[in-house]
């Protein structure tokens, strides 16, 4: 057991309040990367191609959650119990499970890319697609649905690395695939003349840079203290990674219903161009979340490991220095985005235009949400490293679904347009008092207060 301490030094040292922040950094700096990329496509789409085409890759998000979905899924429900296999000693269990897991995405990644191409036209309409913007989604839609395997390994591949201590190691192959998405970019759409197929082709590019590092780090440098094996698929397995996952892609999936959702009401009450209006403001929410994704995905393991060697004392440390940083991010976000708004919509849009005036607007209204989901986020994670699926998935799903539906609804019904931007920050306050309910309840059961 002294040479799994010693492997595992970085999950099992003893953490102050500087100390889990150069911990996560390397976590959240990944996860902004992987925002980066949707990011980098809309600055350059809307120079080189236009501003309606940004709202055709905006139109693509529902697909993209999916497979982010699906990728983040496996990748947290498995990080969990190979983690805590790990704390245990059982090296030779987490080797299968990690195996198994990733049998499972290559199969499911083929039968959800050939379905999603099959049935292109109905699915891109139910995304939102109009008359103006469904052929700049089209030329986007078959380059990524094509390569959807990537996204879904990334999403996986980059969670299970972070949850082996290489937090700082995924954030260095996200920043490569990230720079060669934004030179890959400017070649094809300004050089080659791609326009927004070259967006896609940069994007599945950039993608992949996680999975060349995964083949090369576990197959054939085999550095990993487990290994890949060859194995039958495990369904029994798959289901309890999957449930224990749920609430991570839960997450995900409501975030393509309610961006489905938004995308039908910011084209009714602002019309083509509120759809390219709404990106920005999906861009900003990405990155946010990302930070606070990094964040929870950072110290899950933390929380894993500590559950399966039973320190207690660790469990609470790291729970009240999370949510001290947690607090400290939001109001720097907040301050960030309400000084310099004008600068961040200037990079897509002309000032005083009127799609710059309806994106200062949403932006404004909806970085209110900022202090509310970041415990949301960790919170419901703190159950997935538990591996209590059912409370994180429940967590999840009431947060990202069932509230901000009724919010999406009820609010723009009251109040047109305006009522789209407070959907957010109205459902993630609503959506943190059950959480902190969770919080209290289950409080002695996992010795984190």
């Amino acid at each position: 057991m002294d040479n799994i301490n010693n492997e595992d030094k970085e999950l099992s040292k003893h953490f102050d309040f500087f100390s889990l922040m150069k911990f996560v950094f390397p976590s959240i700096f990944t996860f902004l990367f992987i925002a980066f990329y949707q990011t980098v496509d809309g600055f350059f789409i809307e120079k080189y191609v236009g501003e309606l085409a940004i709202g055709a890759v905006n139109l693509y998000m529902p697909l993209l959650y999916l497979f982010v979905a699906i990728g983040v899924m496996l990748g947290t429900g498995a990080n969990a119990i190979i983690v805590k296999k790990i704390g245990e000693g059982n090296i030779d269990d987490a080797s299968k499970s990690f195996s198994n897991t990733i049998l499972f995405a290559l199969i499911l990644s083929v039968i959800l890319t050939i379905l999603c191409l099959v049935f292109q036209e109905p699915i891109m309409h139910l995304c939102g697609a109009t008359s103006g913007n469904i052929g700049y989604l089209k030329d986007y839609y078959v380059i990524m649905t094509s390569f959807s395997i990537t996204i879904m390994l990334q999403s996986a591949l980059g969670i299970l690395i972070i949850g082996e201590g290489k937090s700082v190691t995924a954030a260095l192959v996200i920043m490569i695939g990230g720079i060669f998405n934004c030179v890959l970019d400017y070649i094809f759409m300004k050089h080659l003349h791609l326009g927004i197929r070259g967006a896609g082709i940069a994007t599945v590019i950039g993608y992949s840079s996680t999975i060349i590092f995964a083949f090369f780090y576990y197959i054939i440098f085999k550095r990993s203290k487990y290994t890949i094996k060859f194995t039958k698929l495990n369904l029994k397995e798959i289901g309890v990674i999957s449930f224990n996952g749920s609430s991570d892609m839960v997450s995900n999936l409501a975030g393509a219903v309610t961006t489905m959702i938004m995308n039908h009401i910011a084209g009714k009450y602002y019309g083509e161009i509120g759809v390219s209006s709404l990106s920005i403001v999906f861009y900003l929410q990405f990155f946010i979340e990302a930070i606070y994704m990094g964040f929870t995905s950072a110290v899950e393991p933390v929380f894993s490991y500590h559950y399966g060697s039973g320190n207690i004392a660790e469990r609470k440390n790291v729970f009240k220095l999370s949510n001290i940083w947690i607090f400290l991010i939001s109001i720097l976000i907040m301050t960030i985005v309400f000084i310099f708004n004008d600068e961040i919509i200037s990079i897509f849009f002309k000032e005083g235009t009127k799609i710059y005036n309806i994106t200062k607007l949403g932006l404004n209204i909806s970085i209110l949400a900022t202090i509310f989901c970041g415990y949301n986020t960790f919170y419901s994670g703190l159950f997935t490293a538990f591996s209590n699926g059912l409370v994180s998935g429940f967590l999840s799903i009431v947060r990202s679904l069932v509230i901000l539906v009724i919010c999406l609804f009820g609010l723009s019904y009251l109040f047109k347009g305006i009522g789209l931007w407070i959907s957010w920050p109205t459902a993630e306050a609503l959506a943190l008092i059950i959480s902190i309910v969770f919080i209290i309840k289950y409080k002695k059961k996992y010795n984190y207060l």
